[in-house]
């Protein structure tokens, strides 16, 4: 077992898999979910978090959440509880912090415990407190945030919960993650677009899902991977961390965290300043607050998000989250910040790997050059690849 650096492990609480999903599974299981139990969890998700839920059998019931902060509706979650509620999903959403000091009252007044997702958060922390100890139990997808080639991570705050899975002897790598790595490092190599085509043709999954349509389009995207137990998952629910990944892992040193947190902030707060006066952009948290370690920087366009989407994600590493489950699609009407969220957000992502290269400046500088380019001309032109 390699060790690791990261702020957030202790070895007698967490436990390291290949997913986050893995570790959500985990979750419930110490916690004791059962089919036919209900889960309270957030409408704007994407709906590969809601595999392990699935699995299970319980009931999902879905709570509303401010579209301008990602802050839970905690007044929306209070009326939804009954004697049912077995379990409440709070995400802290791309490493921003939701109303905690509200949230542990809440559980100290009902008894019912609480998942911190941060999928997308990891060196966050908020009145010096790390994310991922509020909780009553904890999950990260570290392979979200940083380079590694498989990674989640379950921390037990609760001593009430234990740990009772036997070890499991884990392969060097896992081959189901070979498709994804070759998709990134393709990515990255423009020669080898005739290989891109190929693993298009035989891994169709290797595109990225559609959020969304902003506009002009009537009903949502069809996606064949909605909703469905993907097999990276549905293999192996307990699926352990690999040893290339742990080896890769252990690698990384608390100076290389600090260094990733201070170039995201330092970067986030470039792109903040830059796209605030741009025309028809909103910036959600143009301020970050302090110990806040942003995945990304998220905006609102008023119109024609999908045209941005596609021009800048031909150069850029920009998203725009979640693809969202059907059970979501079917009742938008009661979920309006979804609907806002789900056709105007366009996320700038600021991945690890690429924060401390010499060259990120340039890249920036470049994307923003598009962005303006795009919003001047109306749009019409878009961005060669």
């Amino acid at each position: 077992m390699h060790e690791n650096n990261l702020p957030i492990y202790e070895e007698e609480r967490c436990f390291l898999f290949a997913l986050g999903r893995n570790a959500i599974y985990a979750g419930c299981k110490i916690l004791g979910l059962q089919a036919g139990d209900e889960v309270l969890t957030p409408a704007f998700d994407c709906d590969s978090s809601l595999q392990p839920f699935r699995v299970i059998g319980v009931k999902m019931i879905f709570f509303r959440s401010d579209p301008y902060t990602f802050s839970v509706d905690i007044e929306d979650i209070k009326r939804k509880i009954t004697p049912q509620t077995k379990l409440i999903h709070i995400i802290n959403h791309f490493g921003m912090p939701q109303p905690w000091d509200e949230l542990l009252l809440l559980r100290e007044e009902t008894g019912i415990p609480i998942l911190e997702d941060n999928a997308y958060s990891l060196f966050s922390r908020v009145n010096n407190r790390l994310f991922g100890t509020f909780g009553d139990i904890s999950i990260f997808s570290l392979r979200k945030n940083l380079p590694l080639t498989d990674g989640g991570l379950l921390r037990v705050n609760n001593p009430k919960y234990k740990l009772t899975f036997f070890k499991k002897d884990t392969p060097y790598y896992y081959p189901i993650e070979y498709l994804e790595f070759l998709r990134l490092a393709t990515k990255k190599l423009e020669f080898f677009s005739f290989l891109k085509r190929v693993i298009k043709k035989f891994y169709p999954l290797s595109e990225p899902p559609p959020p969304l349509y902003s506009e002009n389009e009537q009903g949502f995207p069809v996606w064949p991977a909605r909703d469905i137990i993907g097999k990276e998952f549905s293999c192996d629910y307990l699926r352990p961390m690999s040893r290339l990944a742990m080896k890769q892992l252990s690698k990384l040193t608390q100076s290389d965290f600090t260094e990733i947190s201070e170039k995201k902030r330092y970067y986030y707060d470039w792109l903040s300043r830059k796209l605030k006066d741009m025309e028809g952009i909103k910036v959600l948290w143009p301020e970050l607050p302090d110990g806040i370690d942003p995945f990304c920087l998220s905006c609102l366009f008023n119109s024609k998000r999908d045209i941005f989407l596609k021009s800048l994600r031909k150069k850029y590493e920009v998203m725009a989250w979640p693809t969202l489950s059907k059970l979501i699609l079917d009742q938008l009407d009661s979920f309006p910040e979804v609907a806002l969220l789900g056709r105007k957000l366009l996320q700038i992502n600021l991945p690890a790997d690429r924060v401390r290269s010499s060259d990120f400046s340039n890249y920036l500088d470049n994307l923003i050059r598009d962005l303006y380019f795009l919003i001047k001309n109306n749009t019409h032109v878009q961005i060669s690849a």
